[in-house]
């Protein structure tokens, strides 16, 4: 088939839960409306050396944080989100902290240097950080490759989350704490990608338990659409029309907002949350969106 006989919204329309659904920011979730301003805030964002993550930490910034703190693997793309960031919103404070978010004494550093420099009051975690190394059946599979996507995207995901759970806990009751956590559209089954869809599975169910465990925190998983990375696959790249901006303009919305409603949830950015606000009865008192629905 070729690329001009493909419909790019098959997937996005198949998932959509709302009558719309968008493929690039739109009015609801701009980051520059006075709405969803952040002044004063502090955002961390890991995978922040390019594509979706560079562009959360920008989004972020457009909203009004006061600082970002970059986590990313190498420290050359680390100082250059934030040479990015800081030409376009000089008065944001920028520290770029390239991390091994699999290492848990690499991460405790990271969060004492995270400490040093704002403190304790840090709003909002965006754990964007994410892997698929291994791409084969599972009969013939590494199973080294295989495992380091439950490394990165689970194991990842929970040392960064702990290590903010405990750099916030003696914040003022009042504080109001913020996690995203990307995951991938769970409901595929994609021959060749176990790993990465069961460990993204894995995030999924996790933050239902930061949820859970932590009334205070409002906490979301958020599948980004089909952006083009340097992760997208060959046979996915004809349906890749989501702007980076547009899962980064939703995590601004989710930061600002917090709504309770969806707390514990699982979203896609591709829908319309501006319908979603409409439902906000729809959510509470069920367990849609939560892996609760299906099992």
């Amino acid at each position: 088939m070729s690329d001009s006989q493909i419909d790019p919204d098959q997937f996005t329309r198949a998932g959509s839960i709302t009558k719309d659904y968008y493929r690039d920011v739109y009015p609801t979730i701009d980051p520059t409306q006075s709405e969803l301003s952040q002044t004063d805030k502090v955002t961390i964002v890991t995978g922040a050396g390019k594509g979706i993550g560079r562009a959360i930490a920008r989004a972020h910034a457009q909203s009004g944080v006061k600082g970002l703190v970059l986590i990313t693997q190498s420290a050359q793309s680390a100082e250059e989100t934030k040479a990015i960031v800081q030409a376009e919103f000089p008065s944001v404070e920028v520290l770029a902290l390239p991390t091994d978010i699999t290492d848990e004494q690499a991460v405790a550093q990271t969060f004492a240097t995270i400490k040093e420099k704002f403190g304790t009051t840090v709003h909002t975690l965006i754990n964007n950080a994410g892997v698929f190394t291994s791409v084969a059946p599972v009969a013939e599979s590494d199973s080294t490759k295989w495992w380091k996507d439950f490394e990165v995207n689970v194991r990842g995901t929970y040392l960064m989350t702990a290590a903010y759970l405990r750099l916030i806990a003696d914040e003022a009751a009042d504080f109001q704490p913020t996690v995203v956590n990307f995951m991938s559209t769970i409901s595929l089954t994609p021959p060749g990608l176990s790993s990465y869809f069961i460990s993204k599975l894995g995030v999924a169910k996790f933050t239902e338990f930061i949820a859970a465990e932590n009334p205070r925190v409002a906490a979301y998983t958020l599948s980004p659409g089909i952006v083009l990375t340097s992760m997208t696959l060959d046979g996915f790249k004809p349906f890749a029309k989501d702007t980076p901006e547009l899962p980064s303009a939703v995590t601004v919305y989710l930061a600002a907002k917090r709504p309770q409603y969806l707390n514990g949830r699982h979203l896609s950015a591709n829908w319309d949350f501006a319908e979603l606000e409409s439902r906000q009865s729809e959510f509470a008192s069920s367990e849609k969106l939560t892996l609760g629905q299906f099992i």
